[in-house]
Protein backbone atom coordinates (compact mmCIF):
# COMPACT_ATOMS: atom_id res chain seq x y z
CA UNK A 1 0.00 0.00 0.00
CA UNK A 2 1.53 3.30 -1.12
CA UNK A 3 1.04 6.20 1.27
CA UNK A 4 1.69 9.59 -0.32
CA UNK A 5 0.08 12.99 -0.45
CA UNK A 6 -2.98 12.71 -2.68
CA UNK A 7 -2.72 14.77 -5.88
CA UNK A 8 -4.95 14.34 -8.90
CA UNK A 9 -3.26 14.67 -12.31
CA UNK A 10 -3.58 17.95 -14.14
CA UNK A 11 -4.97 16.38 -17.31
CA UNK A 12 -8.72 16.22 -17.43
CA UNK A 13 -9.39 18.11 -14.21
CA UNK A 14 -7.00 21.06 -14.07
CA UNK A 15 -8.58 24.46 -14.70
CA UNK A 16 -8.35 28.18 -14.30
CA UNK A 17 -9.55 30.32 -11.47
CA UNK A 18 -12.13 32.74 -12.67
CA UNK A 19 -15.76 33.63 -13.15
CA UNK A 20 -18.46 31.57 -14.66
CA UNK A 21 -18.78 30.11 -18.08
CA UNK A 22 -20.76 31.29 -21.08
CA UNK A 23 -24.00 32.27 -19.43
CA UNK A 24 -22.87 33.50 -16.04
CA UNK A 25 -20.22 35.36 -14.13
CA UNK A 26 -18.61 35.54 -10.74
CA UNK A 27 -15.51 37.51 -10.19
CA UNK A 28 -15.91 39.62 -7.12
CA UNK A 29 -13.69 38.17 -4.46
CA UNK A 30 -15.65 38.92 -1.29
CA UNK A 31 -12.88 39.75 1.05
CA UNK A 32 -10.06 39.72 -1.49
CA UNK A 33 -7.16 39.29 0.88
CA UNK A 34 -9.29 40.68 3.70
CA UNK A 35 -6.69 39.89 6.33
CA UNK A 36 -4.15 42.10 4.58
CA UNK A 37 -6.44 45.04 3.81
CA UNK A 38 -8.87 45.17 6.72
CA UNK A 39 -8.40 48.02 9.18
CA UNK A 40 -7.27 47.30 12.69
CA UNK A 41 -10.14 45.90 14.72
CA UNK A 42 -10.94 45.50 18.39
CA UNK A 43 -9.73 41.93 18.56
CA UNK A 44 -9.65 40.43 22.02
CA UNK A 45 -7.88 37.55 23.75
CA UNK A 46 -10.55 35.07 22.64
CA UNK A 47 -9.91 35.99 19.00
CA UNK A 48 -6.16 35.45 19.40
CA UNK A 49 -6.62 32.13 21.22
CA UNK A 50 -9.03 30.93 18.52
CA UNK A 51 -6.64 31.82 15.71
CA UNK A 52 -3.57 30.23 17.33
CA UNK A 53 -5.38 27.04 18.31
CA UNK A 54 -7.06 26.70 14.93
CA UNK A 55 -3.70 27.03 13.15
CA UNK A 56 -2.38 24.18 15.31
CA UNK A 57 -5.56 22.19 14.71
CA UNK A 58 -5.51 22.65 10.92
CA UNK A 59 -1.83 21.67 10.76
CA UNK A 60 -2.62 18.27 12.26
CA UNK A 61 -5.55 17.82 9.86
CA UNK A 62 -3.13 18.36 6.97
CA UNK A 63 -0.84 15.67 8.37
CA UNK A 64 -3.75 13.27 8.80
CA UNK A 65 -4.83 13.91 5.21
CA UNK A 66 -1.30 13.26 3.99
CA UNK A 67 -1.32 9.83 5.67
CA UNK A 68 -4.15 8.60 3.44
CA UNK A 69 -2.58 6.09 1.02
CA UNK A 70 -3.04 6.17 -2.73
CA UNK A 71 -4.34 2.59 -2.73
CA UNK A 72 -5.98 0.14 -0.35
CA UNK A 73 -8.74 2.52 0.80
CA UNK A 74 -11.97 3.78 -0.76
CA UNK A 75 -11.98 6.45 -3.43
CA UNK A 76 -14.36 8.43 -1.22
CA UNK A 77 -11.74 8.58 1.52
CA UNK A 78 -8.98 9.72 -0.83
CA UNK A 79 -11.28 12.39 -2.25
CA UNK A 80 -12.24 13.55 1.24
CA UNK A 81 -8.61 13.73 2.35
CA UNK A 82 -7.69 15.74 -0.76
CA UNK A 83 -10.52 18.18 -0.08
CA UNK A 84 -9.52 18.58 3.58
CA UNK A 85 -5.90 19.21 2.63
CA UNK A 86 -6.87 21.74 -0.06
CA UNK A 87 -8.81 23.90 2.41
CA UNK A 88 -6.72 23.76 5.59
CA UNK A 89 -3.54 25.54 4.42
CA UNK A 90 -5.35 28.58 2.98
CA UNK A 91 -7.22 28.93 6.28
CA UNK A 92 -3.92 28.67 8.19
CA UNK A 93 -2.60 31.51 6.02
CA UNK A 94 -5.74 33.56 6.73
CA UNK A 95 -5.50 32.96 10.48
CA UNK A 96 -1.79 33.84 10.49
CA UNK A 97 -2.51 37.09 8.65
CA UNK A 98 -5.25 37.92 11.15
CA UNK A 99 -2.86 37.46 14.09
CA UNK A 100 -0.27 39.65 12.40
CA UNK A 101 -2.93 42.30 11.74
CA UNK A 102 -3.77 42.30 15.45
CA UNK A 103 -0.10 42.57 16.41
CA UNK A 104 -0.16 39.08 17.92
CA UNK A 105 2.47 36.35 17.75
CA UNK A 106 1.14 33.61 15.41
CA UNK A 107 3.20 30.94 17.18
CA UNK A 108 1.13 28.06 18.64
CA UNK A 109 -0.02 28.47 22.22
CA UNK A 110 1.99 25.42 23.23
CA UNK A 111 4.56 23.39 21.39
CA UNK A 112 4.26 20.11 19.66
CA UNK A 113 1.03 20.44 17.74
CA UNK A 114 2.25 21.25 14.26
CA UNK A 115 3.88 17.93 13.51
CA UNK A 116 0.83 16.04 14.74
CA UNK A 117 2.83 14.13 17.32
CA UNK A 118 2.67 16.33 20.38
CA UNK A 119 -1.03 16.34 21.12
CA UNK A 120 -1.19 20.13 21.00
CA UNK A 121 -3.37 22.40 23.10
CA UNK A 122 -6.39 22.62 20.81
CA UNK A 123 -9.59 20.61 21.32
CA UNK A 124 -9.81 17.34 19.42
CA UNK A 125 -6.07 17.00 18.78
CA UNK A 126 -4.72 13.47 18.37
CA UNK A 127 -1.97 12.27 20.70
CA UNK A 128 1.38 10.93 19.54
CA UNK A 129 0.11 7.41 20.21
CA UNK A 130 -3.01 8.07 18.13
CA UNK A 131 -0.97 9.27 15.18
CA UNK A 132 1.45 6.33 15.43
CA UNK A 133 -1.47 3.89 15.45
CA UNK A 134 -2.97 5.56 12.39
CA UNK A 135 0.34 5.50 10.55
CA UNK A 136 0.75 1.77 11.27
CA UNK A 137 -2.78 0.78 10.17
CA UNK A 138 -3.64 -0.46 6.68
CA UNK A 139 -6.68 -1.06 4.51
CA UNK A 140 -10.12 -1.07 6.12
CA UNK A 141 -8.64 -0.63 9.61
CA UNK A 142 -6.81 2.51 8.50
CA UNK A 143 -10.00 3.91 6.96
CA UNK A 144 -12.01 3.23 10.12
CA UNK A 145 -9.38 4.80 12.38
CA UNK A 146 -8.95 7.82 10.13
CA UNK A 147 -12.68 8.55 10.00
CA UNK A 148 -13.12 8.12 13.76
CA UNK A 149 -10.14 10.37 14.51
CA UNK A 150 -11.15 13.03 12.00
CA UNK A 151 -14.68 13.12 13.41
CA UNK A 152 -13.21 13.72 16.89
CA UNK A 153 -10.83 16.28 15.38
CA UNK A 154 -13.72 18.12 13.69
CA UNK A 155 -15.76 18.15 16.89
CA UNK A 156 -12.84 19.83 18.59
CA UNK A 157 -12.75 22.47 15.85
CA UNK A 158 -16.48 23.08 16.30
CA UNK A 159 -16.01 23.50 20.06
CA UNK A 160 -13.26 26.08 19.50
CA UNK A 161 -15.36 27.90 16.90
CA UNK A 162 -18.38 28.01 19.20
CA UNK A 163 -16.21 29.45 21.97
CA UNK A 164 -15.05 32.14 19.54
CA UNK A 165 -18.64 32.90 18.56
CA UNK A 166 -19.51 33.33 22.24
CA UNK A 167 -16.51 35.39 23.33
CA UNK A 168 -14.75 36.81 20.24
CA UNK A 169 -14.94 40.37 18.92
CA UNK A 170 -13.20 40.54 15.52
CA UNK A 171 -15.66 40.36 12.61
CA UNK A 172 -13.38 38.33 10.33
CA UNK A 173 -12.63 35.82 13.09
CA UNK A 174 -16.31 35.48 13.94
CA UNK A 175 -17.22 34.91 10.29
CA UNK A 176 -14.53 32.25 9.97
CA UNK A 177 -15.70 30.57 13.18
CA UNK A 178 -19.26 30.31 11.87
CA UNK A 179 -17.97 28.91 8.58
CA UNK A 180 -15.96 26.29 10.49
CA UNK A 181 -19.08 25.19 12.37
CA UNK A 182 -21.16 24.95 9.19
CA UNK A 183 -18.55 23.16 7.09
CA UNK A 184 -17.31 20.71 9.71
CA UNK A 185 -20.78 19.69 10.83
CA UNK A 186 -21.48 18.73 7.20
CA UNK A 187 -18.19 16.82 6.99
CA UNK A 188 -18.96 14.94 10.22
CA UNK A 189 -22.28 13.83 8.74
CA UNK A 190 -20.49 12.57 5.65
CA UNK A 191 -17.86 10.69 7.67
CA UNK A 192 -20.48 9.13 9.93
CA UNK A 193 -22.28 7.88 6.82
CA UNK A 194 -19.00 6.46 5.52
CA UNK A 195 -18.43 4.63 8.81
CA UNK A 196 -21.94 3.19 8.51
CA UNK A 197 -21.01 1.77 5.11
CA UNK A 198 -23.28 -0.19 2.82
CA UNK A 199 -26.81 1.18 2.83
CA UNK A 200 -25.81 4.44 4.49
CA UNK A 201 -23.13 5.02 1.88
CA UNK A 202 -25.52 4.20 -0.95
CA UNK A 203 -28.19 6.47 0.50
CA UNK A 204 -25.72 9.32 0.75
CA UNK A 205 -24.68 8.83 -2.86
CA UNK A 206 -28.30 8.72 -4.00
CA UNK A 207 -29.06 11.95 -2.15
CA UNK A 208 -26.16 13.87 -3.71
CA UNK A 209 -27.73 16.48 -6.00
CA UNK A 210 -26.83 16.50 -9.68
CA UNK A 211 -26.51 19.81 -11.53
CA UNK A 212 -27.70 20.07 -15.12
CA UNK A 213 -25.69 23.27 -15.56
CA UNK A 214 -23.69 25.63 -13.37
CA UNK A 215 -23.72 29.36 -14.03
CA UNK A 216 -21.61 30.80 -11.21
CA UNK A 217 -19.32 30.03 -8.30
CA UNK A 218 -18.33 31.95 -5.19
CA UNK A 219 -16.04 30.91 -2.33
CA UNK A 220 -16.07 32.23 1.23
CA UNK A 221 -15.70 30.94 4.77
CA UNK A 222 -14.80 27.38 3.82
CA UNK A 223 -17.86 26.96 1.59
CA UNK A 224 -18.28 27.01 -2.17
CA UNK A 225 -21.52 28.55 -3.41
CA UNK A 226 -22.77 27.06 -6.67
CA UNK A 227 -25.43 28.83 -8.77
CA UNK A 228 -27.25 26.23 -10.88
CA UNK A 229 -30.39 25.60 -12.91
CA UNK A 230 -31.70 23.91 -9.76
CA UNK A 231 -30.95 26.65 -7.22
CA UNK A 232 -28.03 27.95 -5.16
CA UNK A 233 -26.08 25.23 -3.34
CA UNK A 234 -23.44 25.26 -0.61
CA UNK A 235 -20.65 22.69 -0.91
CA UNK A 236 -18.39 22.02 2.08
CA UNK A 237 -14.69 21.20 1.92
CA UNK A 238 -15.65 17.53 2.29
CA UNK A 239 -17.91 17.67 -0.75
CA UNK A 240 -21.32 17.73 0.97
CA UNK A 241 -23.89 19.74 -1.03
CA UNK A 242 -27.05 21.35 0.36
CA UNK A 243 -29.44 24.01 -0.92
CA UNK A 244 -28.62 27.43 0.50
CA UNK A 245 -32.33 28.26 0.77
CA UNK A 246 -35.81 27.30 -0.38
CA UNK A 247 -35.83 29.52 -3.49
CA UNK A 248 -34.50 27.02 -6.01
CA UNK A 249 -34.63 29.43 -8.94
CA UNK A 250 -32.61 29.01 -12.13
CA UNK A 251 -29.76 31.36 -11.25
CA UNK A 252 -28.27 32.35 -14.62
CA UNK A 253 -26.14 35.19 -13.25
CA UNK A 254 -24.44 35.21 -9.84
CA UNK A 255 -21.75 37.11 -7.95
CA UNK A 256 -20.66 37.56 -4.34
CA UNK A 257 -20.40 41.07 -2.92
CA UNK A 258 -19.37 40.14 0.62
CA UNK A 259 -19.52 37.34 3.18
CA UNK A 260 -23.00 35.90 2.78
CA UNK A 261 -24.00 38.73 0.41
CA UNK A 262 -24.94 37.84 -3.17
CA UNK A 263 -26.44 39.30 -6.33
CA UNK A 264 -28.16 37.07 -8.86
CA UNK A 265 -30.46 36.95 -11.86
CA UNK A 266 -32.25 34.30 -13.89
CA UNK A 267 -35.67 32.64 -13.98
CA UNK A 268 -38.08 31.61 -11.21
CA UNK A 269 -38.93 28.08 -10.16
CA UNK A 270 -42.29 26.75 -11.33
CA UNK A 271 -43.98 27.18 -7.95
CA UNK A 272 -44.07 30.99 -7.92
CA UNK A 273 -45.93 33.71 -9.81
CA UNK A 274 -42.76 35.73 -10.37
CA UNK A 275 -42.11 37.04 -13.91
CA UNK A 276 -40.00 34.95 -16.27
CA UNK A 277 -37.01 37.29 -15.98
CA UNK A 278 -36.01 37.97 -12.37
CA UNK A 279 -33.98 41.13 -12.97
CA UNK A 280 -31.55 41.84 -10.14
CA UNK A 281 -31.98 39.83 -6.93
CA UNK A 282 -30.10 40.40 -3.68
CA UNK A 283 -29.45 38.16 -0.68
CA UNK A 284 -27.91 39.31 2.59
CA UNK A 285 -28.20 35.97 4.41
CA UNK A 286 -26.13 33.53 2.38
CA UNK A 287 -28.89 32.71 -0.09
CA UNK A 288 -31.49 31.76 2.52
CA UNK A 289 -33.78 34.46 1.11
CA UNK A 290 -33.84 36.86 -1.84
CA UNK A 291 -35.35 40.29 -2.50
CA UNK A 292 -35.91 41.95 -5.88
CA UNK A 293 -33.88 45.14 -6.33
CA UNK A 294 -34.75 46.16 -9.89
CA UNK A 295 -35.57 45.17 -13.50
CA UNK A 296 -38.00 42.42 -12.47
CA UNK A 297 -39.75 41.12 -15.58
CA UNK A 298 -37.35 43.05 -17.82
CA UNK A 299 -33.86 41.55 -17.75
CA UNK A 300 -32.14 38.20 -17.35
CA UNK A 301 -28.46 38.82 -16.63
CA UNK A 302 -26.19 36.02 -17.83
CA UNK A 303 -23.01 37.78 -16.68
CA UNK A 304 -22.94 39.73 -13.45
CA UNK A 305 -20.24 41.33 -11.31
CA UNK A 306 -19.97 44.09 -8.74
CA UNK A 307 -17.48 46.19 -6.84
CA UNK A 308 -18.79 48.16 -3.89
CA UNK A 309 -22.04 49.79 -4.92
CA UNK A 310 -21.27 49.49 -8.65
CA UNK A 311 -22.91 46.60 -10.52
CA UNK A 312 -22.40 45.48 -14.12
CA UNK A 313 -24.64 43.00 -15.90
CA UNK A 314 -24.98 41.61 -19.41
CA UNK A 315 -28.54 41.08 -20.63
CA UNK A 316 -29.02 37.83 -22.52
CA UNK A 317 -32.18 39.15 -24.16
CA UNK A 318 -30.71 42.25 -25.79
CA UNK A 319 -26.96 41.66 -25.64
CA UNK A 320 -26.59 44.97 -23.80
CA UNK A 321 -24.16 45.79 -21.02
CA UNK A 322 -25.82 47.69 -18.16
CA UNK A 323 -24.42 49.38 -15.06
CA UNK A 324 -25.89 50.68 -11.83
CA UNK A 325 -24.42 52.64 -8.95
CA UNK A 326 -27.35 51.98 -6.62
CA UNK A 327 -28.75 48.61 -7.81
CA UNK A 328 -31.99 50.40 -8.72
CA UNK A 329 -31.39 52.79 -11.62
CA UNK A 330 -29.44 51.56 -14.64
CA UNK A 331 -27.38 53.00 -17.48
CA UNK A 332 -27.53 51.10 -20.77
CA UNK A 333 -24.03 51.01 -22.25
CA UNK A 334 -24.89 49.49 -25.63
CA UNK A 335 -24.65 46.05 -27.15
CA UNK A 336 -21.38 44.36 -26.22
CA UNK A 337 -20.66 40.77 -27.34
CA UNK A 338 -18.98 38.97 -24.46
CA UNK A 339 -18.64 35.62 -22.72
CA UNK A 340 -17.63 36.90 -19.30
CA UNK A 341 -16.90 40.07 -17.36
CA UNK A 342 -14.87 40.90 -14.25
CA UNK A 343 -14.42 44.19 -12.37
CA UNK A 344 -11.10 45.53 -11.09
CA UNK A 345 -10.94 44.79 -7.34
CA UNK A 346 -9.91 48.37 -6.48
CA UNK A 347 -11.49 50.47 -9.25
CA UNK A 348 -15.19 50.10 -9.96
CA UNK A 349 -14.83 51.95 -13.28
CA UNK A 350 -12.35 49.44 -14.71
CA UNK A 351 -13.66 46.15 -16.06
CA UNK A 352 -12.48 43.41 -18.38
CA UNK A 353 -14.62 41.39 -20.76
CA UNK A 354 -13.76 38.27 -22.76
CA UNK A 355 -14.59 38.12 -26.46
CA UNK A 356 -13.79 35.89 -29.44
CA UNK A 357 -11.04 38.32 -30.47
CA UNK A 358 -9.46 38.42 -27.03
CA UNK A 359 -9.98 40.23 -23.73
CA UNK A 360 -10.93 43.90 -23.84
CA UNK A 361 -10.65 46.44 -21.05
CA UNK A 362 -12.57 49.57 -20.12
CA UNK A 363 -11.42 52.36 -17.81
CA UNK A 364 -14.62 54.43 -18.07
CA UNK A 365 -17.27 52.20 -16.58
CA UNK A 366 -17.92 50.12 -19.69
CA UNK A 367 -18.64 52.99 -22.06
CA UNK A 368 -15.63 52.22 -24.26
CA UNK A 369 -13.32 49.20 -24.54
CA UNK A 370 -9.86 48.63 -25.96
CA UNK A 371 -7.73 45.49 -26.44
CA UNK A 372 -5.61 44.12 -23.60
CA UNK A 373 -2.35 43.95 -25.52
CA UNK A 374 -0.36 40.75 -25.22
CA UNK A 375 -3.11 38.76 -23.55
CA UNK A 376 -4.17 35.33 -24.82
CA UNK A 377 -7.70 34.79 -26.07
CA UNK A 378 -9.72 34.01 -22.94
CA UNK A 379 -13.12 32.44 -22.50
CA UNK A 380 -13.39 33.29 -18.78
CA UNK A 381 -11.58 35.77 -16.55
CA UNK A 382 -11.39 36.62 -12.86
CA UNK A 383 -9.68 39.56 -11.15
CA UNK A 384 -9.33 38.51 -7.49
CA UNK A 385 -6.58 40.94 -6.51
CA UNK A 386 -5.14 44.14 -8.00
CA UNK A 387 -2.00 42.60 -9.45
CA UNK A 388 -3.53 39.25 -10.36
CA UNK A 389 -5.68 38.13 -13.26
CA UNK A 390 -6.72 34.56 -13.99
CA UNK A 391 -8.10 33.32 -17.27
CA UNK A 392 -8.96 30.18 -19.17
CA UNK A 393 -8.68 29.87 -22.93
CA UNK A 394 -11.37 28.33 -25.14
CA UNK A 395 -9.43 25.05 -25.21
CA UNK A 396 -9.33 24.92 -21.39
CA UNK A 397 -5.79 26.13 -20.70
CA UNK A 398 -5.32 28.03 -17.46
CA UNK A 399 -3.59 31.40 -17.74
CA UNK A 400 -2.35 33.62 -14.91
CA UNK A 401 -1.10 37.20 -14.94
CA UNK A 402 0.82 38.36 -11.84
CA UNK A 403 0.83 42.01 -12.95
CA UNK A 404 -2.73 42.90 -13.83
CA UNK A 405 -2.65 41.66 -17.41
CA UNK A 406 0.74 42.85 -18.68
CA UNK A 407 2.36 39.42 -18.79
CA UNK A 408 0.76 35.96 -18.78
CA UNK A 409 1.94 32.51 -17.72
CA UNK A 410 0.36 29.18 -18.64
CA UNK A 411 -0.63 26.98 -15.70
CA UNK A 412 -2.57 23.69 -15.84
CA UNK A 413 -4.53 22.18 -18.72
CA UNK A 414 -8.22 21.70 -18.06
CA UNK A 415 -9.05 19.12 -20.70
CA UNK A 416 -12.48 20.68 -21.21
CA UNK A 417 -14.11 24.09 -21.16
CA UNK A 418 -15.46 24.84 -17.67
CA UNK A 419 -18.98 26.02 -17.02
CA UNK A 420 -17.92 28.39 -14.23
CA UNK A 421 -14.79 29.34 -12.32
CA UNK A 422 -13.80 31.54 -9.38
CA UNK A 423 -10.80 32.37 -7.21
CA UNK A 424 -11.40 32.57 -3.46
CA UNK A 425 -9.95 35.13 -1.08
CA UNK A 426 -7.54 32.43 0.12
CA UNK A 427 -6.22 31.86 -3.42
CA UNK A 428 -8.02 28.56 -3.97
CA UNK A 429 -9.14 28.14 -7.58
CA UNK A 430 -12.46 26.42 -8.27
CA UNK A 431 -13.91 25.20 -11.56
CA UNK A 432 -17.22 23.63 -12.52
CA UNK A 433 -16.81 20.95 -15.18
CA UNK A 434 -19.22 18.59 -16.90
CA UNK A 435 -20.18 16.36 -13.98
CA UNK A 436 -17.81 17.62 -11.29
CA UNK A 437 -16.34 20.58 -9.43
CA UNK A 438 -12.59 20.71 -8.82
CA UNK A 439 -10.37 22.85 -6.60
CA UNK A 440 -6.71 23.87 -6.80
CA UNK A 441 -4.55 24.96 -3.89
CA UNK A 442 -1.53 25.78 -6.07
CA UNK A 443 -2.80 28.55 -8.32
CA UNK A 444 -4.29 26.35 -11.00
CA UNK A 445 -1.42 23.94 -11.65
CA UNK A 446 -3.15 20.85 -10.24
CA UNK A 447 -6.71 20.15 -9.14
CA UNK A 448 -8.51 17.73 -6.84
CA UNK A 449 -12.13 16.69 -7.19
CA UNK A 450 -14.35 18.44 -4.64
CA UNK A 451 -17.77 17.20 -5.76
CA UNK A 452 -19.05 14.92 -8.53
CA UNK A 453 -22.44 13.79 -9.77
CA UNK A 454 -21.76 12.23 -13.18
Amino acid sequence: MVRTRFTLPATGIAVAGLLLAGCGGDSDDPGADASATAPASAANAADADFARQMIEHHAQAIEMAALVPSDGVSAELTDLAAAVEAVQQPEIDQLTAMLERWGEDPSPSSGGGHDGHGGGSADGMMSAEDMDALDAATGAEFERLWLEMMIEHHRGAIAMAEAELADGADEEALALAQAVVDAQEAEIAQMEAMLGGGAADAAGAAAAPAFSHIHGLGAAGGLLYVATHEGLYEISAAGAAVLAGPDDHDFMGFTMTGAGEFLASGHPNGRTDLPGDLGLLESADGGASWVSRSLSGEVDFHALDAKGSMVYGWSSGTGELLSSADRTTWERLGQVPLADLTVHPDDDQTLLITTEEGPRISADGGRTFGPLDGAPVLFLADWPRTAELYGVTPDGTVQHSPDGGTTWHQRGALGERPQAITVGADGAVYAALEGSIVVSADGGDTFAELYAWA
